[in-house]
């Protein structure tokens, strides 16, 4: 498949961005890192179960997507959080 996107400047400045923090060199890489990242995403949301009773889950899931996340986002962010620092209050 061949894919040809033109950026506008905050888009290509972005982009840019995440290639320097990736420390990759080609614009493909960016790419292919970025396709896999979001596949994974994807599949952990099918994969992954989060067991909370439905009235608290519904409130989870309202709470992080007014954050932009998705649930399994905010538990990986919660975990990695408290592994950093396990005395943390979350």
């Amino acid at each position: 498949m061949k894919l040809s996107v033109t950026l506008d400047e905050s888009a290509s400045k972005a982009f840019q961005e995440i290639k320097n923090h990736m420390g990759v060199t080609s614009n493909r890489s960016v790419v292919g890192l970025l396709i896999s990242r979001e596949e994974d995403r994807i599949w952990r949301s099918r994969h992954h179960k989060v067991f909370l009773p439905n009235e608290i889950y519904d409130k989870v899931e309202k709470a992080v997507e007014a954050r932009g996340q998705t649930i399994h986002e905010y538990i990986d962010e919660i975990t990695d959080a408290l592994l950093k620092n396990p005395l943390m209050k979350v």
